[in-house]
């Protein structure tokens, strides 16, 4: 059992009491500036999605706190177009795993609706995202729209993750592929290349170590429900992807 797995239950008695201050910032312009206590309230919201699952296996439940957690991060980019100064940080292409949770949560049309609002902030993106984080949320963003540069889009990703420092994301890459071409048998491999690259980032100085995804894959349910959104029959029930989450 990680170490995260076993603080879990006093983590998330800690997130569910502040739970209620959290929503009540959400609502006080002053504590609210920028979207501060917004960001706040959906770091919370997808923690308690993942520890309750993981605690209680409540399925229905992990779906609707995930699906909260990623509505936070779309409102931030609607209160930038309405002309309110949100940080650039909070609109970079980082934001793809907001996206990934919205998948996650199986609400595909706030899936759409936040794919369609990310990217095309260039001065932003070359600010605050790292190259790897603008090409997987371009690719991300690109299949979810099944947008018509999406070949370039994974294209580009696919170089990047074959650097070896992001060789864990390989199968990012790979699964991209085989949604954009229907390609079940790619998808499968591509998954279980998913899951190895998970449990080595999870270790270590790994991007998900010390943090509620050692426990459960997102990214990678993100994935699967994609897939069958765009009618692959994929099939997985693994510990960090329940067969119980698959929308």
């Amino acid at each position: 059992m990680s170490g995260i797995e076993q603080r879990l239950p006093v983590l998330a008695t800690m997130r569910k009491k502040h739970l209620s201050q959290l929503e009540e910032n959400v609502l006080d312009p002053a504590k609210d500036k920028g979207g501060a206590a917004t960001t706040s309230l959906a770091g919370t919201l997808r923690f308690l999605a993942i520890a309750n699952f993981k605690l209680e296996g409540n399925a229905q439940k992990f779906k609707e706190l995930l699906s909260r957690a990623a509505t936070c991060r779309l409102a931030l980019f609607k209160r930038s177009k309405n002309g309110e100064i949100i940080p650039p940080s909070y609109l970079a292409m980082i934001s793809y795993t907001s996206l990934f949770d919205a998948l996650a949560s199986g609400d595909y049309g706030l899936s759409k609706e936040l794919a369609s609002v990310m990217g095309g902030r260039e001065r932003i993106e070359k600010e605050n995202d790292h190259p790897f984080d603008k090409a997987l949320g371009y690719a991300l963003k690109a299949v979810v729209l099944n947008a018509d540069d999406q070949d370039e889009k994974i294209a580009q990703f696919k170089v990047v993750a074959n650097e070896p420092d992001n060789a864990d994301f390989l199968g990012y890459a790979q699964a991209f592929e085989a949604i954009r071409n229907n390609d079940e048998g790619l998808f499968a491999t591509a998954l279980q290349r998913v899951l190895s690259g998970h449990k080595n980032q999870s270790q270590n100085n790994g991007v998900f170590k010390d943090s509620e995804d050692e426990v459960l894959c997102v990214w990678g349910l993100g994935l699967v429900n994609l897939a069958r959104l765009r009618g692959l029959n994929s099939r997985v029930d693994d510990p960090l992807i329940p067969a119980s989450l698959v929308a």
